[in-house]
Order: structure tokens, then sequence, then C-alpha cells
């Protein structure tokens, strides 16, 4: 199987042979052709996707497969249960199918309780406990975003890079990148405490997404970085779909 996990920044894909992923290179969620290592592949049986990106995406994927290989694909979506895991949100309809996806690979990746954070365009943590129940979890801007809230609009505010520095900073680009860095770590760091006194330390914590190795750097966190946590996820649960 050929599975796609459309995010609003980076579309990325696998091929799935039942045990192991291959990766394929991302491409720009914006990008105008499909990556050009489709190319290479001959017949897949089926193509299942994750996509979190919006119904414009979902057309051009869905045009891009035809064209391909001449099938339609399928889309993964949020189901009270799957692959073990159940959730408790509210409304699952409103539940990521990103963050689904990523909290069921995660569980399955560490065969216990869990607490997956989703480190991409949005910062996303999501808690499933030894029982495989998904409790539910936080969103947060991602450091791109908000680093670009700060600087939207504002002609003499441009940042080339992210840094952090271990004092104060002396110059505003380097002000804001300490200020949205240890914003996202102190979100993360305050999370891992209020599981700890919610539901014990039993939690492993892993990471995803494109900005988990900027993440890890300055968090206290102990991360294990699993690369394709959605990928995984879904190769999981469209392996019990007929």
């Amino acid at each position: 199987m050929l599975l796609i996990d459309a995010g609003n920044s980076r579309i990325k894909s696998a091929l799935w042979d039942g045990k192991t992923l291959s990766n394929l290179n991302p491409i720009a969620t914006l990008s105008d052709a499909p990556p050009s290592d489709w190319q290479t592949i001959v017949n897949p049986t089926r193509v299942a996707i994750s996509n979190v990106a919006g119904a414009d995406v979902e057309a051009k994927l869905n045009a891009w497969v035809a064209a391909a290989w001449s099938l339609e694909p399928i889309y993964a979506s949020v189901q009270p249960m799957a692959a073990g895991v159940a959730t408790r949100y509210d409304n699952p309809a409103q539940l990521g199918v990103d963050r689904w996806l990523a909290a069921i690979g995660g569980y399955h990746a560490l065969g216990g309780a869990v607490a997956v954070v989703d480190a991409g365009t949005a910062i996303t943590i999501d808690l499933v406990d030894s029982s495989g129940a998904h409790l539910g979890g936080t969103i947060a801007p991602g450091l791109a975003l908000m680093v670009e809230g700060l600087t939207r609009n504002t002609a003499r505010l441009r940042l080339d890079s992210i840094a952090h520095t271990d004092s104060v900073a002396t110059n505003t680009a380097t002000a804001i990148s300490m200020g949205c860095i240890d914003a996202l770590a102190g979100g993360i760091e305050r999370m891992q405490r209020k599981v700890n006194e919610l539901f014990g330390a039993d939690h492993h914590w892993v990471i995803t997404g494109g900005e988990a190795p900027q993440v890890m750097a300055v968090c206290s966190t102990e991360f294990r970085h699993f690369p394709d946590l959605v990928l995984q996820g879904l190769a999981l649960t469209i392996g019990e779909s007929p």
C-alpha cells in the first residue's frame, strides 16, 4: 500500500508491505506536482490517506492517484475505536485525524501508556492509557506559527532563523525566538507535570512531526522520537479495513 500523510505544511508518503514502512521524499503541501518518487511505484494495491489540509488538497491527491494508478484512495477518519484504541473525546468527529492516527501509532510503538507530541504547524499532545483509552489532549501553535503571529504585517520584524540562547536576548530577533521557544517548551513541560499528577508517571513521552528536533533540543522532557507516527497509525487502521 501507498500511505500518505497530508499535513498543513508537508505531504509525506511511504510504502507499507505489511511489516515495514519505506519512506518517500516529502513535498510541500502547496506543491503542484506529486513526489517524484511516485514515478517508481508500480501498481500499489491500495492508497490510504490521512488529510488535514482541506478539500483542495484532497482533490489534488485524488487526481494524482488516479493519473498514476487509476485508483481511488481510502481516507482515514476518526472512529470511536480502531486498532485497539478507544477515544473518550466528547465529539470524535472534531478530533483531528492526524492526532488520532499518531496516538494509535504511539500506543502500538510503546505497547502501553503514552503521551504523543506531534510537533508540526500546531503542537498537539494526546494521551493514551495502558488499556488503550485515548484520554484527550491539548493543541497549541507550533514554533513557526508563533513566530509568524508575532512578525506578520510588521515590516521591521523578520526572522531568517530561530535560535535560542542561555542568557537574555540582546536583539529583537533573538528575543522573539527565545520567547516562542520557551513558551512551547514550557507548555509541554507543564502538561507533563499535569499528566503525572492526574494519571501517575507511567506515560512514555514520544514525539513526531517536522519540528520535533527543535522541540527536543529545548525541552527538558525525555522523548523517544518516531518521525512517522501518523503513517504508522494509518497503516494499523487501514490494515483493519477490507
